[in-house]
């Protein structure tokens, strides 16, 4: 049995993060198409900072209003990296819903959305005191939470029915569920729709990405509004 956390509260023991919209398949495809490793920012400041210590490997990715920041080399865009060459770079991504997703010392933890699925389920299924928390949590993506019922129903397929599980009910077809999502939303009004249609492929990712540090930015030393951190997540099963 595992526990879904739709509180934010610390996991005492591994923990699936799911997310599907903005960043979380991104990040599953740049794993799988051979980067290094994939940093996670919670804006383009720190991203910034990661990107000039890695260096000319570091592939920076963000979007505001759905165009890349002044010096980034992309968007957060599944379709868009389909054309860049990813194999051995440090990537960045500006994900501030993901990055803020995980608590500090949370240390086994495994991203998981519809992508990796066939993956992560194969990954998971021998974990014992799993949590499933959706991100956003404590107020959790549409898109995130009907990925998580999708999750935990083939997990735990006699488990008694949840929230998750029971949202995936109304939303049958993963797609749809995408679309409906403010997340969705969000792409569809800026002409991304079949951006939606890509995040919805479930097992096409043979990654489940693992986090392997944190770094912690003091507000001091960088001259930030509050301290942050950035994970680093690479890929645990090619």
């Amino acid at each position: 049995m595992c526990r879904v956390d739709l509180c934010l509260k610390p996991a005492g023991g591994p923990l699936a993060l799911v997310e599907v919209l903005p960043a979380g398949s991104v990040l599953t495809l740049l794993l799988s198409r051979g980067a290094k490793e994939v940093w996670v920012a919670p804006g383009p400041k720190v991203a910034r900072l990661l990107a000039e210590e890695l260096g000319r490997e570091a592939l920076l990715l963000g979007e505001v209003e759905g165009f890349p920041p002044e010096g980034f080399h992309g968007r957060l865009a599944l379709m868009d990296l389909e054309r860049v060459a990813v194999e051995g770079r440090k990537a960045v991504l500006v994900a501030p819903i993901l990055n803020g997703s995980l608590l500090p010392g949370e240390e086994e933890v495994y991203l998981v959305n519809l992508r990796n699925a066939k993956a992560a389920l194969k990954a998971l299924r021998p974990l014992r005191g799993l949590t499933l928390r959706p991100a956003g949590a404590p107020e959790p993506l549409l898109s995130a939470l009907v990925a998580t019922g999708f999750l935990q129903k083939r997990l735990f397929p006699k488990a008694p029915t949840t929230l998750t599980t029971a949202l995936l009910k109304a939303f049958p077809d993963p797609q749809e569920a995408l679309f409906q999502s403010p997340e969705g939303q969000a792409l569809h009004r800026q002409g991304r729709t079949e951006e939606l249609a890509w995040a919805s492929l479930i097992g096409v990712d043979p990654v489940v990405p693992r986090l392997a540090g944190v770094r912690f930015f003091p507000k001091r030393d960088f001259g930030l509004t509050q301290d942050r951190y950035a994970q680093r997540f690479v890929a645990w099963n090619a």
